[in-house]
Protein backbone atom coordinates (compact mmCIF):
# COMPACT_ATOMS: atom_id res chain seq x y z
CA UNK A 1 0.00 0.00 0.00
CA UNK A 2 2.96 2.75 0.63
CA UNK A 3 4.13 2.06 -2.44
CA UNK A 4 0.86 2.62 -3.77
CA UNK A 5 0.52 6.06 -2.15
CA UNK A 6 4.23 6.97 -2.55
CA UNK A 7 3.40 6.28 -6.30
CA UNK A 8 0.19 8.67 -6.88
CA UNK A 9 1.65 10.77 -4.28
CA UNK A 10 4.75 11.64 -7.15
CA UNK A 11 2.15 11.83 -9.70
CA UNK A 12 0.57 14.78 -8.09
CA UNK A 13 3.83 16.44 -7.72
CA UNK A 14 4.64 15.76 -11.57
CA UNK A 15 1.97 18.53 -12.55
CA UNK A 16 3.19 21.85 -12.59
CA UNK A 17 -0.35 22.67 -11.25
CA UNK A 18 0.02 21.39 -7.85
CA UNK A 19 3.14 24.01 -7.05
CA UNK A 20 0.42 26.88 -8.32
CA UNK A 21 -1.80 25.60 -5.60
CA UNK A 22 0.64 26.02 -2.83
CA UNK A 23 1.75 29.61 -4.47
CA UNK A 24 -1.52 30.40 -4.34
CA UNK A 25 -1.93 30.10 -0.70
CA UNK A 26 1.14 32.41 0.51
CA UNK A 27 0.02 35.02 -2.21
CA UNK A 28 -3.91 34.95 -1.04
CA UNK A 29 -2.32 35.11 2.86
CA UNK A 30 -0.13 38.27 1.82
CA UNK A 31 -3.09 39.73 -0.50
CA UNK A 32 -5.76 39.55 2.43
CA UNK A 33 -2.94 40.60 4.80
CA UNK A 34 -2.07 43.49 3.08
CA UNK A 35 -5.68 44.55 2.34
CA UNK A 36 -6.64 44.01 6.56
CA UNK A 37 -3.52 46.23 6.99
CA UNK A 38 -4.18 49.00 4.72
CA UNK A 39 -8.00 49.15 5.38
CA UNK A 40 -7.13 48.69 9.76
CA UNK A 41 -3.79 50.30 10.47
CA UNK A 42 -2.54 48.64 13.17
CA UNK A 43 -1.65 51.31 16.05
CA UNK A 44 -0.04 49.29 18.75
CA UNK A 45 1.05 52.47 21.19
CA UNK A 46 -2.16 53.50 21.76
CA UNK A 47 -3.81 52.57 25.32
CA UNK A 48 -7.19 51.20 24.56
CA UNK A 49 -8.70 51.45 27.64
CA UNK A 50 -7.98 54.86 28.17
CA UNK A 51 -9.43 55.59 25.03
CA UNK A 52 -13.00 53.54 25.64
CA UNK A 53 -13.27 55.56 28.67
CA UNK A 54 -12.88 58.54 27.15
CA UNK A 55 -15.11 57.43 24.05
CA UNK A 56 -17.83 56.44 27.19
CA UNK A 57 -17.60 59.87 28.73
CA UNK A 58 -17.86 61.64 25.06
CA UNK A 59 -21.04 59.41 24.65
CA UNK A 60 -22.64 60.46 28.47
CA UNK A 61 -21.71 64.09 27.60
CA UNK A 62 -23.96 63.31 24.05
CA UNK A 63 -26.80 61.90 25.94
CA UNK A 64 -27.14 65.46 28.41
CA UNK A 65 -27.93 67.26 25.28
CA UNK A 66 -31.45 68.12 24.16
CA UNK A 67 -30.50 68.09 20.66
CA UNK A 68 -29.90 64.31 20.01
CA UNK A 69 -33.86 62.07 19.27
CA UNK A 70 -35.31 59.40 21.43
CA UNK A 71 -33.80 57.11 18.74
CA UNK A 72 -30.31 58.37 18.96
CA UNK A 73 -30.33 58.45 22.47
CA UNK A 74 -31.02 54.49 22.23
CA UNK A 75 -28.12 53.74 19.80
CA UNK A 76 -25.87 56.02 21.97
CA UNK A 77 -26.52 54.11 25.37
CA UNK A 78 -26.27 50.70 23.50
CA UNK A 79 -23.04 51.53 22.90
CA UNK A 80 -21.93 52.59 25.82
CA UNK A 81 -23.47 49.58 27.22
CA UNK A 82 -21.16 47.71 24.89
CA UNK A 83 -18.06 49.74 25.78
CA UNK A 84 -18.33 49.06 29.88
CA UNK A 85 -19.22 45.47 29.26
CA UNK A 86 -15.64 45.37 26.87
CA UNK A 87 -13.95 46.66 29.69
CA UNK A 88 -15.82 44.64 32.55
CA UNK A 89 -14.27 42.12 30.19
CA UNK A 90 -10.74 43.29 29.36
CA UNK A 91 -11.45 43.11 25.56
CA UNK A 92 -9.81 45.40 23.46
CA UNK A 93 -12.18 45.69 20.23
CA UNK A 94 -9.30 47.05 18.46
CA UNK A 95 -6.97 44.16 19.17
CA UNK A 96 -4.74 43.45 15.83
CA UNK A 97 -2.26 40.11 15.82
CA UNK A 98 -1.34 37.20 13.96
CA UNK A 99 -4.14 35.14 15.67
CA UNK A 100 -7.43 37.30 14.81
CA UNK A 101 -5.95 37.93 11.32
CA UNK A 102 -6.12 33.45 11.14
CA UNK A 103 -9.49 34.09 13.05
CA UNK A 104 -11.15 36.30 10.15
CA UNK A 105 -9.48 35.63 7.29
CA UNK A 106 -7.27 32.19 7.42
CA UNK A 107 -10.93 30.67 7.94
CA UNK A 108 -12.35 32.31 4.65
CA UNK A 109 -9.25 31.39 2.44
CA UNK A 110 -9.86 27.37 3.09
CA UNK A 111 -12.40 27.81 0.56
CA UNK A 112 -9.43 27.64 -1.86
CA UNK A 113 -7.76 24.54 -0.32
CA UNK A 114 -11.32 22.82 -0.98
CA UNK A 115 -11.38 24.25 -4.35
CA UNK A 116 -7.83 22.58 -5.04
CA UNK A 117 -8.00 19.32 -3.53
CA UNK A 118 -11.61 18.87 -5.32
CA UNK A 119 -9.70 19.85 -8.69
CA UNK A 120 -7.17 17.02 -8.01
CA UNK A 121 -9.51 14.23 -6.25
CA UNK A 122 -11.53 14.22 -9.83
CA UNK A 123 -9.00 14.04 -12.24
CA UNK A 124 -6.68 11.12 -9.61
CA UNK A 125 -9.22 8.44 -11.40
CA UNK A 126 -10.12 9.94 -14.71
CA UNK A 127 -7.04 11.36 -15.84
CA UNK A 128 -6.01 7.75 -15.99
CA UNK A 129 -8.13 7.23 -18.51
CA UNK A 130 -7.72 10.11 -20.49
CA UNK A 131 -4.23 9.70 -20.06
CA UNK A 132 -4.50 6.07 -21.40
CA UNK A 133 -2.64 4.64 -18.26
CA UNK A 134 -5.34 3.05 -16.54
CA UNK A 135 -4.92 -0.59 -17.98
CA UNK A 136 -1.00 -0.25 -16.74
CA UNK A 137 -2.08 0.51 -13.63
CA UNK A 138 -4.49 -2.28 -12.82
CA UNK A 139 -2.06 -4.99 -14.66
CA UNK A 140 0.22 -4.05 -11.04
CA UNK A 141 0.15 -7.00 -8.71
CA UNK A 142 -2.53 -5.23 -6.57
CA UNK A 143 -6.19 -5.51 -6.07
CA UNK A 144 -8.40 -2.80 -7.05
CA UNK A 145 -9.53 -1.51 -4.11
CA UNK A 146 -6.22 -1.00 -2.98
CA UNK A 147 -5.15 0.69 -5.59
CA UNK A 148 -8.09 3.18 -5.88
CA UNK A 149 -8.15 3.78 -1.74
CA UNK A 150 -4.17 4.76 -2.51
CA UNK A 151 -5.65 7.18 -4.40
CA UNK A 152 -8.04 8.80 -1.86
CA UNK A 153 -5.85 8.56 0.73
CA UNK A 154 -3.21 10.15 -0.88
CA UNK A 155 -5.58 12.98 -2.42
CA UNK A 156 -6.33 13.50 1.67
CA UNK A 157 -2.51 13.95 2.47
CA UNK A 158 -2.32 16.23 -0.24
CA UNK A 159 -5.55 18.42 1.63
CA UNK A 160 -3.65 17.94 4.76
CA UNK A 161 -0.26 19.73 3.04
CA UNK A 162 -2.28 22.29 1.37
CA UNK A 163 -3.99 23.20 5.12
CA UNK A 164 -0.72 23.21 6.99
CA UNK A 165 0.12 24.97 4.38
CA UNK A 166 -2.00 28.30 4.73
CA UNK A 167 -1.45 27.65 8.46
CA UNK A 168 1.82 28.32 8.58
CA UNK A 169 1.89 30.74 5.98
CA UNK A 170 -1.08 32.97 7.72
CA UNK A 171 0.62 32.55 11.07
CA UNK A 172 3.86 33.91 9.80
CA UNK A 173 2.30 36.34 7.22
CA UNK A 174 0.49 37.47 10.35
CA UNK A 175 3.32 38.00 12.55
CA UNK A 176 5.19 40.09 10.10
CA UNK A 177 1.65 42.52 9.17
CA UNK A 178 0.38 42.64 13.27
CA UNK A 179 2.57 41.27 15.51
CA UNK A 180 2.56 38.22 17.14
CA UNK A 181 -0.04 37.60 19.41
CA UNK A 182 -1.56 35.10 22.23
CA UNK A 183 -3.56 31.93 21.52
CA UNK A 184 -5.71 33.03 24.79
CA UNK A 185 -6.48 36.88 23.77
CA UNK A 186 -10.40 37.51 23.73
CA UNK A 187 -12.44 38.69 21.15
CA UNK A 188 -16.04 39.74 20.60
CA UNK A 189 -17.61 36.39 18.38
CA UNK A 190 -17.79 37.70 14.62
CA UNK A 191 -20.74 35.58 13.85
CA UNK A 192 -22.53 37.11 16.99
CA UNK A 193 -24.47 40.14 17.02
CA UNK A 194 -24.47 40.37 20.29
CA UNK A 195 -21.81 40.74 22.66
CA UNK A 196 -20.26 37.20 22.87
CA UNK A 197 -16.83 37.05 24.02
CA UNK A 198 -14.43 34.24 23.01
CA UNK A 199 -10.79 33.14 22.89
CA UNK A 200 -9.52 33.88 19.71
CA UNK A 201 -7.44 30.98 19.57
CA UNK A 202 -10.45 28.53 20.52
CA UNK A 203 -12.35 30.31 17.68
CA UNK A 204 -9.96 29.89 15.11
CA UNK A 205 -9.42 25.87 16.03
CA UNK A 206 -13.31 25.22 15.84
CA UNK A 207 -13.45 26.96 12.88
CA UNK A 208 -11.55 24.87 11.26
CA UNK A 209 -12.60 21.47 12.72
CA UNK A 210 -16.25 22.65 11.81
CA UNK A 211 -14.98 23.05 8.36
CA UNK A 212 -13.49 19.34 7.92
CA UNK A 213 -16.97 17.38 8.15
CA UNK A 214 -18.28 19.45 4.84
CA UNK A 215 -14.81 19.69 3.08
CA UNK A 216 -15.04 15.51 3.56
CA UNK A 217 -18.01 15.25 2.30
CA UNK A 218 -17.53 17.12 -0.65
CA UNK A 219 -13.70 16.16 -2.08
CA UNK A 220 -15.73 12.07 -1.72
CA UNK A 221 -18.23 13.53 -4.02
CA UNK A 222 -15.19 14.78 -6.59
CA UNK A 223 -12.90 11.47 -6.24
CA UNK A 224 -16.36 9.76 -7.00
CA UNK A 225 -17.02 11.36 -9.80
CA UNK A 226 -13.65 10.67 -11.02
CA UNK A 227 -14.75 7.14 -10.91
CA UNK A 228 -17.80 7.63 -12.74
CA UNK A 229 -16.48 10.23 -15.65
CA UNK A 230 -13.63 8.73 -18.16
CA UNK A 231 -12.95 12.48 -19.20
CA UNK A 232 -10.64 14.16 -17.26
CA UNK A 233 -12.51 17.54 -17.73
CA UNK A 234 -15.99 16.60 -17.43
CA UNK A 235 -15.27 15.23 -13.66
CA UNK A 236 -13.37 18.05 -12.80
CA UNK A 237 -16.57 20.82 -14.45
CA UNK A 238 -19.22 18.60 -12.82
CA UNK A 239 -16.94 18.72 -9.33
CA UNK A 240 -16.57 22.39 -9.63
CA UNK A 241 -20.05 22.87 -10.58
CA UNK A 242 -21.37 20.79 -7.71
CA UNK A 243 -19.24 22.89 -5.24
CA UNK A 244 -20.39 26.05 -6.22
CA UNK A 245 -23.67 25.18 -6.67
CA UNK A 246 -23.86 23.91 -3.14
CA UNK A 247 -24.26 27.68 -1.06
CA UNK A 248 -27.15 28.56 -3.29
CA UNK A 249 -29.05 25.43 -2.88
CA UNK A 250 -28.60 25.58 0.50
CA UNK A 251 -30.51 28.62 0.70
CA UNK A 252 -32.89 27.35 -1.57
CA UNK A 253 -33.19 24.08 0.50
CA UNK A 254 -33.54 26.09 3.79
CA UNK A 255 -36.55 28.55 2.64
CA UNK A 256 -38.61 25.39 1.45
CA UNK A 257 -37.80 23.23 4.57
CA UNK A 258 -40.80 24.24 6.70
CA UNK A 259 -43.56 23.20 4.26
CA UNK A 260 -41.30 20.10 3.17
CA UNK A 261 -39.47 17.96 6.29
CA UNK A 262 -38.17 15.86 4.36
CA UNK A 263 -35.47 18.39 2.78
CA UNK A 264 -33.98 18.17 6.13
CA UNK A 265 -32.32 15.18 4.96
CA UNK A 266 -30.61 16.19 2.01
CA UNK A 267 -27.17 17.03 1.77
CA UNK A 268 -26.40 20.49 1.21
CA UNK A 269 -27.76 22.78 4.30
CA UNK A 270 -25.44 20.24 6.73
CA UNK A 271 -22.07 21.02 4.61
CA UNK A 272 -21.40 24.22 6.72
CA UNK A 273 -21.57 23.26 10.10
CA UNK A 274 -19.47 26.59 11.17
CA UNK A 275 -23.02 27.93 12.04
CA UNK A 276 -23.07 25.91 15.04
CA UNK A 277 -20.65 27.80 16.67
CA UNK A 278 -22.36 30.28 17.53
CA UNK A 279 -25.08 29.74 20.27
CA UNK A 280 -27.47 31.87 18.67
CA UNK A 281 -27.46 29.62 15.36
CA UNK A 282 -30.57 27.76 13.88
CA UNK A 283 -30.29 26.34 10.64
CA UNK A 284 -33.88 25.17 11.20
CA UNK A 285 -36.26 23.76 13.72
CA UNK A 286 -34.67 20.93 15.28
CA UNK A 287 -31.87 21.39 13.65
CA UNK A 288 -28.58 20.05 16.11
CA UNK A 289 -24.85 19.88 15.19
CA UNK A 290 -25.00 16.09 15.95
CA UNK A 291 -27.86 15.60 13.47
CA UNK A 292 -25.95 17.91 10.93
CA UNK A 293 -22.94 15.42 11.64
CA UNK A 294 -24.97 12.20 11.14
CA UNK A 295 -26.35 13.18 7.67
CA UNK A 296 -23.21 14.30 6.99
CA UNK A 297 -21.57 10.57 7.54
CA UNK A 298 -24.40 9.07 5.93
CA UNK A 299 -24.03 10.44 2.97
CA UNK A 300 -19.81 10.31 3.57
CA UNK A 301 -20.44 6.25 3.35
CA UNK A 302 -22.67 6.06 0.43
CA UNK A 303 -20.44 8.01 -1.50
CA UNK A 304 -17.26 6.17 -0.14
CA UNK A 305 -19.57 2.84 -1.15
CA UNK A 306 -20.57 4.22 -4.55
CA UNK A 307 -17.05 4.93 -5.34
CA UNK A 308 -15.58 1.48 -4.72
CA UNK A 309 -18.32 -0.22 -6.34
CA UNK A 310 -18.06 1.61 -9.64
CA UNK A 311 -14.35 1.70 -10.30
CA UNK A 312 -14.66 -2.70 -9.25
CA UNK A 313 -17.39 -3.12 -12.04
CA UNK A 314 -15.95 0.13 -14.55
CA UNK A 315 -14.98 -1.44 -18.11
CA UNK A 316 -11.63 -1.00 -18.70
CA UNK A 317 -11.50 -2.54 -22.26
CA UNK A 318 -11.95 0.29 -24.04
Amino acid sequence: MMSLIRNEWMKIFSKGSTYLFIVFLLLAAVGTALIDYKLNPVESSKDWKQELQAEIQEQQNELKTSKISEDEKSVIMEEINLNKQLLDANINPDLRTNWTYMANWTTSLTSFVTLFVVIVCSSLVSSEFSDGTIKQLLIRPYKRWKILLSKYITSLLFAALLLVSLFIFSYIVGILFFGSGSYSDKILDPASFGFSPVIVGDYFVDMMVYWIPGFLVITTIAFMLSTLFKSQALAVGVSISILFASTPLNLVIQSLIEKNEWLKFVLFPHLNLRGYISESFSMFEGATLGFSISVLAIYYLIFLALTFFFFQKKDISN
